[in-house]
């Protein structure tokens, strides 16, 4: 089966070219990426058909809340992973997403979509406002299992709910035996306590972290990335920066000046995708 690209919106566009920029920057670092993942385990079986994307391929593993999407490149070998964690009920890679994940294939990154939400022919629909906390451990297990990674580079990326849960499995990767992310890119996060209202990321201490926000976002506003900049209180000021969208307009970036034990926070008054 093949899927032919969904082209997302403004917002979409912004996104993708940043992701991609960051899973890029990760693999040029010399750290140690798919060091965590347990090699006495068999490789698991798929749980439905390979779909071929324009840029590589994505195949199924698990059911329901606990199935997750590995999406290979077509040509060349594996430069980086890049785990994406969706926002609330966007749970497929095809929908909104397509666009994002065939710029990261064409460029060496192979991805891990955990679903992490039930709903669908078969499945008991959820409500992850309710069914609190989501649990993306069993998705991101299987993962990194069918994919069998080596010691490429791993970027944990998230928008909205997954924004805030890819700071979740940077924390806990250690506990749930994956390999952790060096860098967690952060978009338009929900405000943390609706993920968990013990949620705390206080042990990550080596992650660089960029927080995306909206200026405008009238949506899930800005207390959310502002709160888990606060949460990071393991990571050093210079390795954890929040990125605030402001209008439309000017492309400059300006960085307000800060003390060096004061994580950045910078403010773009371009719109994102203008």
């Amino acid at each position: 089966m093949r899927i032919d690209h969904h082209v997302p919106g403004r917002h979409g566009q912004a996104n993708r070219r940043a992701l991609c920029c960051l899973a890029l920057a990760c693999a040029m670092l010399l750290f140690t990426g798919c060091d965590g993942v347990d090699d006495e385990l068999p490789a698991p079986w798929a749980s439905g058909p390979a779909i071929e994307t324009a840029e590589g391929t994505a195949t199924p593993y698990g059911t329901g809340a606990g199935q997750v999407w590995v999406l290979r490149p077509r040509h060349g070998e594996v430069k980086s992973v890049v785990v994406y964690l969706h926002g609330f009920g966007a749970y497929l890679p095809f929908e909104w997403h397509l666009q994002w994940m065939d710029h990261l294939l064409a460029n060496g990154n192979a991805v891990i979509f955990p679903r992490f939400q039930a709903g669908g022919v078969g499945d008991e629909v959820d409500d992850a406002w309710v069914v609190m906390p989501l649990n993306v451990e069993d998705g991101l297990r299987i993962g990194f299992r069918a994919l069998r990674c080596d010691d490429e580079p791993i970027v944990a990326a998230g928008f909205s709910v997954g924004a805030a849960l890819a700071f979740v499995y940077a924390a806990r990767a250690d506990e749930w035996k994956v390999p952790a992310p060096q860098a967690v890119y952060s978009i338009f996060p929900v405000l943390p306590y609706l993920i968990d209202v013990g949620f705390d990321v206080s042990s990550l201490e080596q992650t660089t972290a960029l927080i995306l926000a909206g200026a405008n976002d009238d949506v899930v506003g800005r207390e959310g990335a502002e709160t888990l900049l606060k949460l990071l209180t393991g990571l050093p000021a210079g390795l954890k920066e929040l990125r605030v969208i402001g209008q439309p307009g000017s492309r400059n970036l300006r960085r307000r000046p800060r003390r060096p034990d004061r994580p950045a926070v910078s403010t773009s008054r371009r719109q994102p995708g203008s």
